[in-house]
């Protein structure tokens, strides 16, 4: 079968990263986020139909992530089957590990280098696109939510096209994830000569500014590092891994301004919110909205419970039935407590939102060996895709250089998504962020198949 995969892959994009989150957002139609789902086992079909214009012969280390990647999903379809039945495994296998058959189809030949170029170079239309969206929920939807929920419960509306409730809660850091993987793009691309510094700059202080609006602090204190990782990274051309000082000291001076200034406007937000006291600095009040992450013991009436809570609580309860449920999980779906078809077990008996951060979500569902699993594929994926000076400058024309530039961006990417797994549950209930992951990873490997086959000839 001949099918143009690219343009397959830029249709699912834009479905992803656009309606779905914007149908969910003004409709509150929860039914169209399974629309991603339908589309990832369209495009693993779609790759099995598919006709190749040359062999696919993956070399050792793709072997290794492909056998870890089955073993893995073998392991948590099994348990989860076994523990908790066919339909919670299908619930399950939905909203947590199927978007990551991205990554699988990609590593297995689906789309090549330049359909990947393409489909990254579609993803700055998309992040334009945020700007108009996040002025109409400024000006409308936060006054709404102040008047239903009150001054000190504002945040949360401003997501862009990534969807939630206006008035319950929205993927912000969805949004400030998709903000942060732009300003990598854009500084890698500066990085390899291929923008002005205005054009970066700009696109950096876009990308800051929507976080600020979002409120997405785990994007504001992580970027400078961020974005410094993706400078001091090599590259797969030669020639460009010098590290320029002077430029480091730049970003870190740059992005320090612009923390300084979200803290200022953050901090001036709570004070006026929660009425704080007015003799504190605006740090000591950004600091204070930090608190209750690192709370021990933060469990509101609602069962929330905070980010380091549910790892507390896990330590304490995680042998419910035993060792196999500390090494292997309860199965997936087994902590999902936003299902009225199929609310998980473990959310029935502890009345408690124990899915409230990505860790605790698998340290539940597929116990320490499943997450060891899960961390441990990306990280070798991390590694295996790791640039290399491998191929000169001359060997590549303006698309192919900037092709190149988008691996550290997108492995860098991958590692802010890493870090996010004790922060918030977005990797494994989004899937919009679920994709852009899969993506990240899937891209990197595709461009890394295509620098070694240029370098070996």
């Amino acid at each position: 079968m001949n099918l143009n995969t690219g343009n397959y892959l830029q249709t699912y994009s834009f479905l992803t990263l656009m309606i779905c989150g914007l149908v969910q957002y003004f409709t509150g139609v929860l039914a169209v986020l399974w629309i991603p789902f339908f589309l990832t086992l369209l495009m693993f079909v779609l790759l099995v139909m598919q006709t190749r214009y040359e062999k696919l012969q993956l070399d050792k280390q793709e072997i290794v992530v492909l056998t870890l990647y089955l073993i893995f999903m073998v392991m948590a379809g099994v348990s989860t089957v076994l523990q908790a039945g066919v339909t919670d495994a299908i619930v399950g296998f939905k909203n947590e590990i199927a978007l990551s058959l991205v990554m699988f189809c990609l590593l297995l030949g689906f789309c090549r280098e330049s359909q990947i170029y393409r489909v990254t170079r579609s993803l700055y239309w998309v992040f334009y696109a945020q700007f108009p969206v996040v002025l109409y929920q400024l000006l409308f939807v936060v006054p709404q939510r102040v008047v239903v929920r009150g001054e000190e419960d504002k945040w949360d509306s401003v997501v862009g096209t990534f969807g939630g409730d206006p008035l319950g809660g929205g993927n912000t850091a969805a949004m400030g994830l998709f903000c942060l993987l732009i300003m990598l793009l854009k500084v890698s691309e500066f990085k390899h000569g291929l923008t002005s510094f205005k054009s970066m700059a700009l696109h950096v202080i876009l990308g800051f500014g929507l976080c600020i609006v979002g409120e997405v602090k785990f994007v504001i204190l992580l970027s400078p590092i961020l974005l410094a990782l993706v400078w001091i990274m090599p590259s797969f051309v030669k020639g460009v891994n010098k590290v320029n000082i002077k430029a480091l000291l730049l970003i870190f001076a740059g992005m320090a301004l612009l923390i300084a200034l979200a803290i200022v406007i953050l901090a001036s937000g709570y004070s006026t919110a929660f009425g704080t006291d007015p003799t504190q600095s605006s740090l000591a009040v950004f600091i204070d909205s930090l608190s209750y992450i690192f709370d021990p013991n933060y469990i509101l009436p609602s069962g929330e419970i905070g980010r380091f809570t549910t790892l507390i609580f896990w330590l304490k309860n995680n042998d419910l039935w035993g060792l196999s449920g500390t090494l292997f999980g309860y199965g997936l779906n087994a902590t999902n407590s936003g299902s009225a078809v199929s609310p998980g077990f473990l959310n029935l008996t502890y009345n408690l939102i124990l899915d409230s951060t990505s860790l605790s979500m698998l340290l539940w569902e597929v116990g320490v060996v499943g997450t060891l699993l899960f961390v441990g594929l990306i990280i070798y994926i991390l590694k295996i895709v790791q640039p290399k000076a491998l191929i000169a400058r001359e060997q590549l024309d303006t698309q192919d250089l900037q092709l190149v530039s988008f691996a550290p961006a997108y492995s860098v990417f991958a590692i802010s998504c890493l870090l996010s797994l004790p922060y918030s549950q977005i990797l494994t209930i989004t899937p919009m962020l679920q994709f852009l992951f899969y993506l990240s990873l899937g891209s990197c490997l595709v461009i890394r198949r295509s620098v070694y086959r240029v370098a070996e000839q």
